[in-house]
């Protein structure tokens, strides 16, 4: 493999790297320092700690009204080019991905609220899902061109959903508020690039995220509404996975408090796979627990075990503290 010479050096001398990082923190200082960088910080920071957008006037003049998203963004985009054209081999130091047809770069997070840029490649895009966050979002897009559908869900029965799409044409200037817990944006197909700022601040006490077949509007799947609780439920599953029956009792604990009802759904279904006594005795509570979100769902996945599996029926009556 050929290695470029410069791209060599660096490996004895790492001066120029900590230069180029340097002219990054320079330019993320120099965009704070423009006219609102630092009233945006502060927005950020309110907002994102529950303040509604009215009492952010310049976040609500940004995802309203056409201009200063613009202004800021050619502005954060002026500084970091000149950075990067004297320093190549700079890092913006911005959460970044690109799978092929979309990129993102996070700008910002402030507790609950995230700022992003988003940008589309040209092309058709087909979804067979659709997926819901309990979020609130609002978008601005600032170039491109493409048309999209904002698709909303309503109950249908069960954990099916139906759902009514509105077409809609996007275009620079164009201004987008969802309620992401039923609403979410699909874009069908770009004829231009197109780059959207999007604020998106998830709500105190979330939800799981829900993921939905477009076509049937069956419940796929669902996931963690927050980080914290998406690790609890890796570390759960971990624990399923290595046998640990000695945790059984606190994934009881866990299923039968409060807290994420997936979380929680996952805890019983480990803990009924690591002791079944341990796990029985949860499901029974849980399904007698008459303000239990969960108490149908236990009381279905009970009684289906008892028909299933007859020896269930001695646990409960002997060793079960159900």
């Amino acid at each position: 493999m050929e290695l470029n010479p410069f791209i060599a050096a660096l490996r004895t001398d790492r001066g120029p790297q900590r230069q180029a990082q340097t002219a990054m923190d320079a330019a993320r200082t120099a965009w704070r320092a423009e006219p609102g960088g630092e009233q945006l910080a502060e927005e950020l920071y309110r907002y994102g700690k529950g303040a509604p957008l009215e009492m952010c006037p310049l976040l609500e003049a940004m995802f309203t009204e056409v201009g200063e998203a613009e202004r800021l963004i050619a502005l954060l985009v002026r500084h970091y080019c000149a950075a990067l054209k004297a320093n190549p081999i700079g890092h913006p130091p911005f959460r970044h991905g690109f799978d092929g047809a979309a990129g993102t770069l996070l700008l910002a997070r402030s507790g609950r609220v995230q700022l992003m840029i988003q940008a589309r490649e040209p092309g058709r895009l087909d979804h067979r899902t659709y997926t819901f966050s309990d979020a609130s979002r609002f978008d601005a897009v600032l170039a491109g061109e493409g048309q999209a559908r904002i698709v909303r869900a309503r109950p249908a029965g069960g954990t099916a959903v139906q759902f009514d799409r509105e077409a809609l044409s996007l275009r620079g200037g164009e201004r987008i508020a969802l309620d992401s817990a039923s609403e979410t944006l699909v874009v069908d197909s770009v004829e231009r690039r197109l780059v959207v700022l999007r604020l998106m601040r998830s709500a105190a006490e979330p939800e799981p995220g829900r993921e939905y077949d477009a076509q049937s509007g069956a419940l796929l799947s669902q996931s963690a509404g927050t980080i914290a609780t998406s690790r609890q439920e890796m570390i759960v599953a971990l624990l399923g996975r290595m046998g640990r029956s000695d945790a059984a009792p606190e994934m009881a604990w866990l299923a039968t408090g409060e807290g994420d009802r997936s979380l929680r759904w996952q805890a019983l279904r480990e803990c009924l796979a690591l002791d079944s006594a341990e796990g029985f005795a949860a499901l029974g509570n849980m399904a007698r627990a008459a303000n239990d979100p969960l108490a149908a769902n236990a009381g279905a996945l009970r009684a289906q075990l008892l028909e299933n599996y007859p020896e269930f029926a001695e646990l409960g009556a002997t060793g079960c503290r159900a």
